[in-house]
């Protein structure tokens, strides 16, 4: 194999991994949001979203990437919200 196809197979396994963990993402996403119906507990918490985005761009090595990682986190968001209703 050339150098390309190892890089497109080591991209293939991480993705594999993202894909397993956002689905594992989105069945707790579905779980916070029987507790909050459950418990009269708003979908959407602005301060606990702006913590989580905050967390996110800090754990990035490369900062340069902060705003692509806000982009990706807050699709995941909006998905983890829609599910949660």
């Amino acid at each position: 194999m050339n150098k390309l196809q190892n890089l497109r197979n080591e991209i293939d396994n991480i993705d594999k991994d993202i894909v397993k963990l956002i689905e594992k993402r989105m069945k707790i996403s579905y779980e916070i949001g029987q507790y909050k119906k459950e418990n009269n507990i708003p979908i959407f918490d602005e301060k606990r979203e702006k913590e989580v985005l905050d967390r996110k761009k800090e754990l990035l090595e490369n900062k340069d990437l902060s705003s692509m990682i806000i982009d990706i986190y807050n699709i995941i968001m909006n998905k983890s919200k829609d599910i949660q209703k």
